[in-house]
């Protein structure tokens, strides 16, 4: 019975204590991420808004589409929020039902990194890279958040254990599975997910034990799976005539093709048009945070507030602020970078030790694979000169967390075989305390203690163990607890830090748009996304709390609606006024069979009142506006149809130009076409400002 029992608890050959530390790993990564989850509320309202439309749209939930009418798609692949969507329609559309997916991808996360790590290095360094992802702010933030960056990490966390069982094995299943995994993840956000395919490829050329005419031709194989995947909803979309389906959003041409080469592919590394808009000026629309992602007034890949530096602010990243510091700044380090040292003198642990290896061994190539894409990751985020924000390193967290378990192993045992490589330990752990005592430094208001007691503590540690290894190697085997308690202490007080940062999330709502983790993670600012709409579960009933008019008309932007025979309807698109829920109250109760309640200009303005009526809106010229869509012919058959009649001239999507071309003619055409034809309806019927230069038109018979 007693043999039975410890089944579970342990494996053949491991220690007792092995297995319930590793569950309770899972335990914990469980409670960081779920914990008080519904206290983000929307989060990203852009996406939940979509969610919404996709629980009520077969149609809308295939191509992603912004809304249950299907006008146009949002500007990400729609795998993570078809995961989304199927949680809200197995358990009701609600701020607990969003978000779960993204909680259980981190808890799964963390338990792929703790397996493949056990499995090569032994399992405390399973345990101890499996807590260290746990701990990682960003990882918990973004397990927390409904943008897709949780789902990406997982896919390509298992695109590695599946690469690592390819090489262990020989066979070409596993290396399937691997290109499966990489094409899911393009269709979670697109070229971020090929980052892993150079560095996959050439461990397993190097390591894999086939002949090389088999292992190119199970490349070859990999290869041709991978394109499949990823390429099948990108031509199944491409090929419906667009007629027939949503306009591709983030798009120039209405191709899921165009939005992969431009906006998510190259533009993001190479740089683009950076678009800005009111948001980012102050009042958001839509309920997002100033310089925020969709709900908060910047594009939905990036932006960057008025008035703030590169960088973006907490968690905000910024644009064009390449450079090899980027990701050891104020704003990134605190949510990732915690275990830099520990991780750096790690590796090189792991080299040193390995040196000898055979070109086959398993160990080496799981290290590579995690170091390789690692490197790779974080040399893409720190060169990119396009649209960047600080939470996309939450794909430094599982590579980073694997160094940290294979490295700090690698050390320890470095202590018992080599006469000076075994100082790595107490050097690295040394450094890594001071290096977080510097991180919680920065915000001398939270836990100022705590950085003195961290650098303290990890320096007593690493002396302690400095001591017994400054002796030959042959009298320190009577003080090897002696270094194991140093190190234990030592490791334990590098993951103070982070673990302070992890847990802020669990009582302050993260932003909607910048989500990041820490004593700022949480000041969204005026309208950030935790007011961002309504519950709108089953059948529109109301729930949680809104405050759609939180955008503000800026008096000094030039005026963007005026009626004046449609010269300038939205003009620069500066600040305007945000729906109210008087408005929106008026729509619903004019609302008879139309597709759309209503017609505003972005996607950011039409978001919130889709979570406030259950109804879909639609996002005149996408996101920002300036996608070129609904054009004049398209718009008039809307309304000939009787698919639409009421248009929100608001210009409060504002976009404006930061250093590149916006054409916005499409959209400025169908508005000023609106101006022509559409009578204004009475501000005084919906309790409007009489006074404002935003009005709403009733285009029925205007066609």
């Amino acid at each position: 019975m007693a043999a039975r029992l410890r089944l579970p608890l342990a494996r053949t050959g491991e220690p007792r204590w092995s297995s319930p530390a590793r569950c309770a790993v899972l335990v914990l990564a469980a409670f960081l991420n779920t914990w008080a989850l519904s206290i983000n509320q929307w989060a990203n309202t852009y996406y939940s808004a979509a969610v919404l439309g996709m629980t009520r749209s077969w149609k809308a939930f295939f191509y992603g589409a912004m809304d249950a009418g299907s006008f146009i798609t949002v500007d990400k692949p729609p795998l993570a929020l078809w995961l989304q969507a199927l949680s809200a329609r197995a358990f009701g559309f609600n701020n607990w039902s969003l978000l779960l997916p993204q909680a259980i991808a981190g808890v799964i996360a963390v338990w792929v990194v703790q397996h493949v790590v056990r499995r090569g290095f032994g399992p405390a360094a399973g345990v101890l890279a499996g807590l260290a992802l746990a701990v990682t702010p960003i990882a918990v933030v973004m397990a927390r958040h409904n943008n897709p960056d949780m789902l990406l990490t997982l896919l390509l966390a298992l695109s590695l254990w599946a690469a690592s069982n390819a090489i262990r094995s020989g066979r070409l299943m596993p290396l399937v599975w691997c290109a499966v995994a990489i094409g899911l993840a393009f269709n979670t956000k697109m070229l971020q997910a090929f980052f892993v395919v150079p560095v996959i490829a050439v461990v397993y050329l190097v390591a894999a034990r086939p002949t090389w005419p088999r292992k190119l031709l199970n490349l070859g194989a990999a290869g041709v799976a991978m394109a499949a995947v990823s390429l099948a909803w990108l031509l199944v979309v491409d090929l419906v005539p667009s007629s027939a389906r949503p306009y591709v959003g983030g798009s120039t041409n209405n191709t899921v093709l165009d939005l992969l080469l431009g906006y998510n592919g190259l533009g993001r590394v190479e740089g683009q048009a950076q678009i800005m808009s009111p948001g980012m000026m102050g009042g958001g629309p839509g309920g997002g945070s100033p310089g925020g992602m969709p709900g908060g007034g910047t594009p939905p890949g990036g932006g960057m507030p008025s008035g703030m530096p590169p960088g973006g602010g907490p968690g905000g990243g910024g644009m064009d602020d390449s450079s090899l510091t980027r990701l050891f700044s104020g704003e990134v380090a605190p949510q990732v970078g915690w275990l830099f040292p520990l991780a750096l003198f790690g590796a090189i642990a792991v080299v040193v030790h390995l040196w000898r290896r055979p070109r086959h061994d398993t160990q080496r190539a799981d290290f590579l694979l995690w170091a390789g894409t690692l490197l790779v990751t974080a040399g893409v985020f720190t060169f990119a000169s396009g649209i960047w924000h600080t939470y996309y390193t939450v794909a430094l967290a599982a590579p980073l967390a694997a160094l940290v378990g294979m490295g700090v192993i690698a050390m320890w045992r470095l202590t018992r075989d080599t006469e000076w490589w075994g100082l790595l330990l107490p050097v690295s752990i040394t450094a890594t305390g001071f290096w977080s005592a510097h991180l919680l430094g920065q915000n001398e208001d939270f836990l100022p203690w705590m950085g003195t007691v961290v650098a303290a503590v990890s320096l007593i540690a690493g002396a302690a163990m400095m001591v017994p290894l400054l002796l030959p190697r042959g009298r320190r085997d009577g003080k090897r607890r002696v270094i194991a308690a140093g190190a234990l202490v030592g490791v334990l007080a590098s993951l103070a830090g982070p673990t302070a940062y992890a847990v802020t999330p669990l009582s302050t709502p993260v932003q909607a748009t910048f989500p990041s983790a820490g004593p700022s993670g949480g000041s969204g600012g005026p309208g950030d996304g935790r007011d961002g709409g309504r519950a709108m579960a089953d059948g529109g009933r109301q729930s949680n709390r809104m405050q759609p008019s939180g955008m503000r008309d800026n008096g000094d932007q030039p005026d963007g609606n005026r009626s004046d025979g449609g010269r300038g309807v939205r003009g620069e698109r500066s600040s305007g006024e945000q729906v109210t829920s008087q408005l929106m109250r008026y729509l619903t109760d004019q609302h008879e069979d139309e597709t759309w309640l209503v017609a505003v200009v972005g996607s950011m303005v039409a978001a919130p009142v889709i979570l406030e009526t259950g109804q879909p809106v639609m996002a005149v010229g996408g996101y920002n506006g300036n996608d070129p869509t609904p054009t004049v012919e398209e718009l008039e058959r809307h309304v000939a149809d009787g698919e639409l009649r009421y248009v929100w001239t608001s210009g409060s999507s504002g976009v404006r130009s930061m250093g590149g071309e916006v054409d916005t003619a499409v959209v400025d055409a169908s508005m000023a076409w609106v101006a022509r034809h559409c009578a204004i309806v009475d501000p005084a019927a919906y309790g409007g400002d009489t006074t404002s230069t935003t009005h709403l038109h009733d285009c029925r018979g205007a066609a």
